[in-house]
């Protein structure tokens, strides 16, 4: 199994492992460039993606993990440590995700990783966006 840096070129392969949820063309534009996003695969199969980025949260710069999806523990742990070591590499020391407590494969992978995970909600609020008949979207549709 290895895990690379994508490109646009690789959009079909992850849309592959995305589920219900496709990734736009310009969101793998977005996190091809940063440095820190990923996709898992074994020979030509794809078995995941990690999209992260690192953010200025004001005292420090924080790799976070916008998403990451895989097919198996193995391939979410995968994903997890190549994101560590481009964090590391470029002089992050602390990388970030949201945790849906539903996700328990990504909770055994992320504590297998030595990722400390604690009782932080994440509240989200989307401004502007509406559906069909004006009515403002929820977050988990």
């Amino acid at each position: 199994m290895r895990f690379r840096p994508f490109s646009e070129l690789d959009i079909e392969r992850l849309n592959q492992v995305a589920g219900n949820r496709p990734l736009s063309l310009g969101a793998v534009r977005h996190f091809a460039r940063t440095g820190h996003s990923f996709l898992a695969e074994e020979g030509e199969t794809p078995l995941g993606f990690a999209l992260a980025q690192a953010v200025w949260q004001g005292e420090a710069t924080t790799v976070l993990v916008t998403r990451l999806e895989g097919r198996g523990q193995e391939v979410l742990e995968g994903l997890l440590q190549a994101v560590v070591k481009s964090a590391y590499d470029a002089g992050v020391y602390e990388v970030a995700l949201h945790l849906d407590p539903a996700r328990e494969e990504l909770a055994e992978a992320l504590k297998a990783q030595g990722f400390a995970i604690g009782p932080l909600v994440l509240a989200v609020r989307i401004l502007g966006s509406r559906g069909a008949r004006g009515e403002t979207r929820g977050v988990l549709e």
